[in-house]
């Protein structure tokens, strides 16, 4: 499996943030991609909660949230689900 590059043009920065919305089983293939800095790892999944809760979709819809390696590269961080 490669790593998804994280195409933003800040290298280094290891608060930056990216949270690819997806309304169906195929992760592969997001209906948005958002890009955000967060001050640290909670407060990124919180920011990905609201953005998440603003993306028009099914119920179901989730997001994938990863971190920028400070490489050009992302790493997958968490899972992120609409609250109840």
């Amino acid at each position: 499996m490669t790593r998804p590059q994280f195409a933003t043009d800040v290298l280094g920065a290891t608060d930056e943030y990216r949270l690819d919305i997806v309304t169906d089983p195929e992760p592969d293939s997001p209906q948005a991609v958002s890009y955000f800095t967060a001050s640290d790892p909670e407060t990124a999944s919180r920011q990905a909660q609201r953005l998440l809760a603003a993306v028009d979709g099914p119920d179901d819809r989730y997001g994938e949230l990863y971190a920028h390696d400070g490489d050009g590269g992302a790493v997958h961080f968490d899972t992120i689900h609409l609250p109840e």
